[in-house]
């Protein structure tokens, strides 16, 4: 099957915390038929995967900033899933670009995805607090 005929979004942040919208993920148009653990345990054991086999992804960093930058630059539209600005962190979330124009599109959650996505904005929102602040000035 094409990967294709996948529509779903995996949203706020990587591993643990990730947020997979299965209530929205349809294949073929289909409701999702796989149960969500079997998806969530496959994106936790990827990143050894990719580690093990090849030590590092090839291309998928830079394909994925080629992709945006033609949206962006207005060159084709679509979606992209970009950690922007969401309410006082960085979250993972679905931009439609339209002509070079970004507006965020995120999914309809469940009551248990919108948990999923507040623990990962709790869970950044706590590492963030844990930086330290550097008001020093390079003098140019």
């Amino acid at each position: 099957m094409s990967p294709d005929l996948v529509h779903g979004h995996v949203i706020g942040e990587h591993g643990d915390r990730a947020v997979v919208c299965v209530s929205t993920t349809t294949v073929a148009g289909r409701p999702l038929a796989i149960p969500v653990h079997v998806v969530v345990e496959d994106l936790r054991r990827r990143p050894a995967l990719i580690r093990n086999g090849i030590g590092r992804t090839r291309c998928g960093p830079a394909g994925a900033v080629l992709s945006t930058l033609s949206k962006a630059l207005g060159l084709v539209d679509g979606i992209e899933e970009l950690s922007v600005p969401y309410g006082d962190v960085w979250l993972g979330i679905p931009m439609r670009f339209t002509g070079g124009r970004a507006v965020p599109c995120p999914p309809s959650l469940t009551r248990s995805e919108r948990l999923s996505l507040d623990s990962a904005a709790s869970s950044l929102r706590d590492a963030y607090s844990h930086l330290p602040v550097h008001t020093e000035r390079i003098a140019t």
